[in-house]
This record gives C-alpha cells, sequence and structure tokens, in this order.
C-alpha cells in the first residue's frame, strides 16, 4: 500500500516520447491496436472511458493505471511468497526489495507499457502454484488464460508464457495439463487476425505475420549490438533494474550535493543489518507447499528469468525488457535461509530511498526538458527545419497536444538524420546547404547542452558537431533545464 501509494502521488513529469506517443493514441482514439502490445492502448482506452466523469488529464490517467497495476502485481506476488517461504520476515524482506527496485517504480510512474503485462503473467504463475498445489485444471486454464493476456498486452510476456509451458510439462500433476495451459494461447493469433481488419490488412497468413512481428521486422523492437556493447549494456542494466545509475545521477550529485548522503546511509544500514542478522533463524510456519513442488516453482521461474534476461540482452541490454527481473529474482531468493530477513530489509530501504532520490523524486519535481517554449517556435516557423537530439520527444508531445501525428519541419539531429537516411557526411552537408539556398532556416538544439551518458548516447555515432563542420552556428534561444541551459542555435 505505502509503495502503490508513492508511484501515485510521484508521477514522472519527464515522460519519454514512447510515453506521449501512447497517451496521444488514447486520447484521441487511434492507433489503439499496435502489434508490439496488441491491447496495452485499448486498456488504456477503456480506462479512460471509466474515468471520462472526472475529466482527468489523459496522460495523468494513464500514469495511475499503471501505478495501479504495480500494487497489483506486489499483491500477486505476496501470494506467490507466502507459499514459498513460511518465514513471515523473509517474505516481507523480498516483497520490499522487488517493490523497491528501479525498474519497478520507473514504469510505475510512468506510462509505458510493461506494467500492466507483468500483473497479468504474474496472476498466471499465481494460478499456475494453484494447479500445482491442488491438481485443479481450470486453474491451469485460469493460468494459461491469464499468461495469454499478458502476450497480447505486450509480446514481451512470451517468455513467461513459454517458461510456464516448459514447467507444466516438467512437473504438472495431471495428464493433459500441457493442453489446459495452452488452448487459451490460441487467442493471441486469433485476435491478432481479428486487428488485421482494423489496419485494413488482407486477411492472409502473410498479412498476419508480417502484422505480429512488425516490430522484430523492423527493427524498432530492438536488435543485437556488437558482442562487447551488448554485454556492457546488459551489465549496466541488470545494476540499474535494481537502483537507478544514469548519467543524470553525477549531475544531481553536482547539483544537489546532499544527496550523497542516501548511499553513505543507506550502505551504513545494510552493514550493522548484516553484523546484527539473526544467528538463529525464527521457526518457520507451514506453507501448505511441499518442499518438492517449491522446487519446481523455483526453477520454472528461474527458467523464466533466463528467458528474459537472454532476450534483453539480445536487444542491446535493453533495460525496458528486464522489468520483471526483480519479482522473478524474489521468488528465487525465497530458498535463501530466514537469517538473511534483516539484511534484504535494510538493502531493500536502501534501495528505496537511493531510487527515491535519485530516480522518483527528482523525474516528478524537475524538469529535465523544458521542452514547450522549443514546441511554440516549431508550430509558429513552418519554414524552419528544427533538427532536434531527440525528435521523437518534441514529435510525440506535439501529437498529444494537438492531435496530428507528425510535424513536417521537425527532423532528427545531423548525426541522426544522416544514420536514417544513410547519407555520408557530404551528402548531409550538401543537403542542409540545399536547404539554406532554398530559403528554409536551419535550427537544432544538437550543440552544447547538458550531455548525460545513457544507453541512446552509446549507440548513437559521430557528434552533430563533427558533421557541421564549415557551417557558422549562431545562437538564437535558450532553454533553462535543471541539468543545465539548452541552446537552439542556427546554422548559417
Amino acid at each position: 500500500m505505502v509503495l502503490t501509494l508513492l508511484c501515485l502521488l510521484l508521477p514522472t513529469r519527464n515522460s519519454t516520447a514512447d510515453a506521449w506517443y501512447y497517451a496521444a493514441c488514447v486520447r484521441y482514439g487511434h492507433d489503439l491496436l499496435l502489434p508490439h502490445h496488441l491491447l496495452h492502448n485499448a486498456a488504456g482506452w477503456l480506462w479512460l472511458q471509466l474515468l471520462r466523469p472526472l475529466h482527468p488529464e489523459v496522460i495523468s490517467a494513464l500514469l495511475a493505471l499503471n501505478a495501479l497495476a504495480y500494487g497489483g502485481t506486489l499483491l500477486g506476488l505476496r501470494q506467490l511468497l507466502r507459499r514459498l517461504t513460511g518465514s513471515d520476515a523473509l517474505r516481507l524482506a523480498l516483497l520490499a526489495a522487488a517493490g523497491s527496485s528501479f525498474g519497478l517504480l520507473r514504469f510505475a510512474t510512468e506510462n509505458e507499457t510493461y506494467v500492466l503485462p507483468l500483473l497479468l503473467s504474474v496472476g498466471g504463475s499465481v494460478a499456475w502454484l494453484r494447479h500445482l498445489r491442488t491438481g485443479a485444471l481450470p486453474a491451469l486454464l485460469t493460468a494459461g488464460l491469464l499468461a495469454a493476456g499478458a502476450c497480447l498486452l505486450h509480446q514481451l510476456q512470451a517468455w513467461w508464457w513459454l517458461g510456464l509451458l516448459i514447467g507444466t510439462a516438467l512437473f504438472s500433476p495431471r495428464r493433459g495439463a500441457l493442453l489446459w495451459f495452452a488452448a487459451p494461447a490460441l487467442l493471441v493469433p486469433l485476435t491478432y487476425a481479428l486487428a488485421l481488419d482494423y489496419w485494413h490488412l488482407p486477411r492472409t497468413a502473410e498479412s498476419l505475420v508480417r502484422f505480429a512481428l512488425h516490430d522484430f521486422l523492423s527493427g524498432s523492437a530492438g536488435a543485437p549490438a556488437s558482442l562487447p556493447q551488448a554485454a556492457l549494456l546488459t551489465g549496466a542494466n541488470v545494476v540499474r533494474t535494481f537502483a537507478q545509475i544514469h548519467g543524470s545521477t553525477l549531475a544531481l550529485l553536482r547539483q544537489l550535493p546532499g544527496l550523497a548522503v542516501v548511499p553513505v546511509l543507506g550502505l551504513a544500514g545494510v552493514a550493522w543489518a548484516w553484523l546484527r542478522r539473526a544467528r538463529h533463524p525464527e521457526a518457520p510456519r507451514g506453507t501448505g507447499l511441499p518442499p518438492v513442488l517449491g522446487q519446481a516453482v523455483r526453477r520454472t521461474h528461474g527458467l523464466i528469468l533466463l528467458l528474459h534476461l537472454g532476450f534483453a540482452a539480445w536487444a542491446s541490454g535493453n533495460a525496458e525488457f528486464m522489468v520483471m527481473l526483480p519479482v522473478l529474482l524474489a521468488l528465487l531468493l525465497t530458498a535463501a535461509p530466514p537469517t538473511l530477513a534483516r539484511p534484504l530489509t535494510a538493502a531493500a530501504a536502501a534501495l528505496l530511498a537511493w531510487n527515491l532520490a535519485f530516480g522518483l523524486v527528482p523525474s516528478h519535481r524537475l524538469d529535465f526538458t523544458n521542452l514547450p517554449p522549443l514546441l511554440r517556435r516549431v508550430r509558429q516557423e513552418p519554414n524552419t527545419w528544427f533538427l532536434l537530439d531527440n525528435h521523437n520527444l518534441a514529435l510525440n508531445q506535439l501529437h498529444y497536444l494537438t492531435g496530428r501525428d507528425g510535424a513536417p519541419n521537425v527532423l532528427p539531429a545531423p548525426d541522426l538524420l544522416r544514420q536514417k537516411r544513410h547519407w555520408t557526411p557530404a551528402q548531409l552537408q550538401q543537403w542542409l546547404r540545399s536547404q539554406q539556398q532554398a530559403g528554409r532556416r536551419l535550427s537544432t538544439d544538437a550543440l552544447g547542452g547538458p550531455r548525460l551518458l545513457d544507453r541512446a548516447s552509446l549507440l548513437r555515432g559521430a557528434e552533430a558537431a563533427e558533421l557541421l563542420r564549415g557551417f557558422r552556428p549562431v545562437v538564437r534561444d535558450t532553454f533553462p533545464t535543471f541539468f543545465g541551459p539548452r541552446y537552439l542555435t542556427d546554422l548559417r
């Protein structure tokens, strides 16, 4: 309850480009059936209809939905933990640690597409465990239905579904169990087939496959980087799934040096709790689950963890694809001795303090981009090319504000534009000169301004300044942000 309330009270004011796009889709009722997360926007649209009498701000209503889904996920996790450990202290410590992880808190306070499907996947595991415990086939059917529903909310959850399917084959006590679990999955291709009409696509098998796998075929769902780069990003984002580590962390410390007390007190608390840990564990209560079944649950969810982590590594270490790792790790750690409950509780408190100080509170209270004055210029100057460092964020905020998908005078920053159009540096400069000769003004925010180290910057190529040699930059406007001023610069 406390963690859910924190998420409801601390929604981000620095939403991502994708978050603004999904909010625009829900606000204007279009693009409700996107292939990578087919029913997520539709679920948001239904939620908005439910709240319509209250006249909420659309993106605020969607942020609240994710916070509530986060609370539901923790309730489901609590049910699983109660069956897997008889130690009340260990159960509460694991629940607090998972709920305090940045991966969950981040998406509970953002309008992204990862928490609702996780809620259904955890619900599927609750039903699956009930089947293992009682042998009831309706419970297994429910598990399959929830796991399939999670896939319709986001294709990423197919790995959770696959893990439960394998676990059913290995550990179910009932004959025909695979069929009972797998049957609801037929709803997935059926729903995708029905969605073809929404997009006016032909009802053919080829069209169905291309639509369902659109984001993978186009590369927008992620693609493998080089092995060293993928390993670096995967390791960094596994850490970041638990504690907010970002280019903004050092910048926050420079601006607010008092925040340094948070990690110091956190580490001291964990060390104290370790030294004061119980030497003799409490007498565990019964869980009603035979040890062999507890081991089956942990093995199955350990497999699910490996499947999700492997896919995230393939997708260049994408942190968004690791949101479920804290939940899965909590299930595995139920095998830990109860004497670790006190250190784990201290670690959970330290994580929460860190993630509030360096994640949720700054994101809720501070403005990292200050886009509104730039967006006003974009709307007022249709004859200017705006080459923007985060052009998708600008486009999607405009989409949310105006209902129009796209702005004809907004382009990516020069380095990204070159990559997108497969130009050489000379071809980029030739195009820029031709636009000047045609009377178009060239403005960019990619020169100067704060630079934070993140996954996107690591994956980007040459810097814009290198590509713009020969142009004379003239600053025309300054937009203050918490991390320092951003500059709108004319190229002459």
